[in-house]
This record gives structure tokens, sequence and C-alpha cells, in this order.
């Protein structure tokens, strides 16, 4: 019985990482979509319609795969405050991207798992390994290569200072989501949290778009906004099941993958490559992701995987 309860375990972990590395995918192209988008409308319209055109996917896996019960909140209130909150560091997100160039734009996204980790030892009672305390490292120290060319730039200014800012800020808001996301998961199911999500930030997006207006849709915009849609419901779905099913500390390192993504689309969309740092930073960010990979045990939590 023990076996078989420790086979269950790696397995859990060894699909939880699958999927977050899937999602960390899906991510990427859902950041290059918000970047083609940002070039012909404001952020608050992006939020609305992102938001608004992942409401039917979601509804549609929904059905698919749960009980309609299964669709609707169990504490309304811990959707309420995640899907606020949420909002606002997605609107935070797509102003970075609107301003820095993608790979850059992730990079900064991508100090949530570092900030993820504290987050989860104390509001979690997650333990770490030293492994995984030198993984994330790794995974920074290579986040911050990749960004060091960047801030040499001379042609940098407000606008591309305010879209690190931004960055900044997204991450660390999302660095408190994830551990609120890992602990709505033991009462929560994965398709109410996202698609609570997609409603509330609907929401938001409408009304900030009272304020800051309404530019008419294009067959571009429309393609752009379309694949945003879908895939932040992929990456919604993925993301979330991910962290039903194992630590919240044991998941962070591969969040990193998506660099690595972020840099194959830059070259194959504007035949751009890293230089010699972005090429480190890819290296410390692949070792990261080997070094968890291979540490062979999760990290204990009191709360259940399924």
């Amino acid at each position: 019985m023990a076996q078989l309860q420790a086979q269950h375990s790696r397995d859990s972990v060894g699909s939880a990482i699958a999927l977050r590395v899937l999602a960390a995918a899906f991510a990427t192209g859902l950041s290059f979509c918000i970047h083609g988008a940002a070039k012909h409308a404001d952020t608050a319209q992006i939020v609305f319609l992102r938001s608004v055109l992942a409401i039917p996917a979601l509804l549609l896996w929904g059905v698919l795969t749960s009980p309609l019960p299964d669709l609707m909140p169990r504490a309304p209130r811990k959707h309420l405050v995640r899907g606020v909150v949420g909002g606002c560091a997605m609107a935070l997100n797509f102003y970075a991207l609107g301003q820095l160039p993608v790979t850059h734009a992730q990079a900064l996204a991508y100090l949530a798992p570092v900030l993820t980790i504290p987050a989860a030892v104390i509001l979690l009672g997650e333990r770490l390994t030293v492994r995984t305390l030198i993984a994330v490292t790794l995974g920074f120290a290579g986040m911050l290569a990749m960004l060091a060319t960047s801030f040499a730039r001379p042609d940098w200014g407000w606008a591309q200072l305010s879209g690190v800012l931004a960055g900044i800020a997204f991450a660390a808001i999302m660095a408190l989501l994830r551990v609120q996301i890992r602990a709505m998961t033991t009462t929560e199911t994965t398709i109410s949290i996202a698609l609570s999500f997609a409603v509330i930030s609907s929401v938001l997006g409408g009304v900030a778009t009272l304020l800051t207006g309404w530019v008419p849709m294009t067959p571009t915009l429309w393609a752009w906004l379309g694949g945003a849609g879908l895939l932040g419901a992929a990456t919604h779905i993925a993301a979330t099941e991910a962290v039903a099913r194992a630590p919240v500390s044991t998941l962070a390192p591969f969040d990193y993958a998506g660099l690595v993504f972020a840099v194959i689309l830059d070259f194959a969309i504007f035949a751009h490559l890293p230089g010699p740092w972005g090429w480190l930073g890819i290296g410390l960010i692949a070792c990261a992701g080997l070094l968890t990979a291979f540490n062979g045990r999760s990290i204990g939590t009191g709360l259940r995987l399924r």
C-alpha cells in the first residue's frame, strides 16, 4: 500500500510538472498575442476582450469534463477576491507586454516563481529542500542575465521604465495569487476558478473601457485577441490543474521554461536571437529545471493532491 501511495504521489507530481511546462508554453503564445494587440488597442480593451473570448472555451471544457455543479463556486468570496486581484495583475502584465519586448516582459513575469517560494512557506507551510532553493536561485539569475543587456540600452525611456515597473508589480501580485489558488484547490474545482476569473476580469475590463475608450475592431485585432482568449483559457486550465497536483514550490522552477519558448518564438517571428547574456540566462534556466526534475520527491504540504 505504501509503495502504491508513493507511486501515485510521483505520478501526480510528474503530471503537475508536465502541466506547468504546457502552461508556460501557452502563456508565451498568449504574451505574443497581447504584444501584437497592444499595438492597436488600450490595455483595458485587451483585458476585456481576452477575458470575454476565453469564456466560451472554458464553458465548453467544463461541460465536457465536469459535472455542471462543478462550474459553480463553493466559496464565492474567495473567487471574488481572486478575480479582482487577478484582474488587476492581468492589466499590469498586459501593459508591460505593450511597452517591452515579449522576452523581456516574460523575464520580469518570472520573478513570480521566485517570490512564490517564501509566500508558500509562510502561508501554506510548505517545506523546502536545498535543491529546490538552488534551482529557483539559478532561474532567478538566468532571468537577470537575460535582462542585463536591455537595461543598458540608451533608447529606453519612461514608457519602457513604466513597463518594467508594471512587470515587477505583476510578479509580486502573482506570487501571492498562486499561493491563494493553491489553497482554493482544496475546496474549489479547476473550472470554477478559471471561469469565475474570466467573468470577473471581463467586468473589470468592461468598466475600465468606459474610462479609456474603445478602439474599433479590425480583422488583425480580432485575430490577436481571439488567439489570446483561447490561449488564456488553456493557460489557466493547465496552470490551475498543475497546482492542484503538487506543491507550489515544486512547480516554481518549471515556469522558467516559458523564457525558452519566448526566445524560440522571437526567432521564428522576428528573426531575433539572444546575445551572450541571453544564452547564459537560458542555460541557467535550463539547469534550474533539470535540477528540480531529478529531485525525485515532492515537497511536503498539508494540502491534499488530486
